[in-house]
């Protein structure tokens, strides 16, 4: 029987509506528009809410995406004026997709992130993928709606980068312990602490130019043949929520 009774009181009420005169329906059904189903006309308002402001929220991570590698192109311009002060990063046939961040692989620091982009969207391997702040690492593994990345904290990641103020060029690494570090720096090298690094030109991953980080630290290594220095990262990996697969425009874009 209680299986039978909503259909049948929405099924009176439908009756009621429908009996008197054009302006008794109408004031009757607004009376029930404000009471009986208040909770449902209310939900579906809370639902096309957090639907606009979700795709508000997407546009404006798409458009603040778009204008970080703009600033990075028009960077260029303080070549004329301060060539240690400019980055170069070329963005005229670089586009983006962007992705949400849905979950993880592997544990600890070799953790790897797993978003809702795949080939459908035309996502590859080994596309670079970045934050709106720095790089993130690169897509490792691809399936037909999502991918699999290899952030810059997972030790199996690296990538070389250089010294914006003095191009001194290193490889960027990170320990099992989570540290991220730029290695393999020349002993007595122009660096120090302070120092924005950024993507290198012998990069064949990522543009030249784009934001890693900052150096907080600098060692000498074990043999004094090297020198290390450990990176505050722009980019913190475990706060993603998005990130941005660049990828080659088409010669019609």
């Amino acid at each position: 029987m209680k299986n039978y009774l909503l259909p049948l009181v929405l099924a009176v009420l439908a009756l009621a509506c429908l009996l008197g005169s054009t302006p008794t329906r109408v004031k009757r059904a607004d009376w029930l528009g404000q009471t009986v189903f208040i909770p449902f006309t209310h939900s579906l308002k809370v639902i096309r809410t957090n639907t606009t402001l979700k795709n508000e929220i997407a546009r404006l991570r798409r458009e603040l995406a778009e204008k970080t590698l703009v600033n990075l192109r028009l960077a260029n311009a303080l070549k004329e004026s301060d060539p240690r002060q400019a980055i170069s990063f070329d963005t005229g046939d670089v586009g983006f997709d962007m992705a949400e961040v849905i979950g993880y692989s592997g544990q600890f620091h070799q953790r790897n992130l797993i978003v809702d982009k795949g080939l459908v969207n035309g996502v590859r391997k080994d596309r670079p993928v970045i934050s709106a702040t720095g790089i993130v690492g690169k897509v490792i593994s691809v399936s037909s709606s999502h991918s699999v990345v290899l952030p810059l904290s997972n030790p199996q990641f690296q990538v070389t980068v250089m010294d914006k103020q003095t191009s001194v060029q290193g490889i960027l690494q990170s320990d099992l312990g989570g540290r991220i570090m730029m290695n393999m720096i020349k002993l007595g090298s122009e660096i120090s602490t302070g120092d924005t690094i950024v993507t290198s030109n012998l990069s064949t991953l990522f543009p030249k130019g784009y934001p890693v980080g900052t150096i907080s630290r600098i060692s000498e290594s074990q043999d004094y043949l090297f020198i290390s220095a450990e990176i505050t990262p722009f980019t913190l990996v475990e706060n993603l929520e998005h990130v941005f697969i660049l990828k080659k425009k088409a010669p019609n874009e």
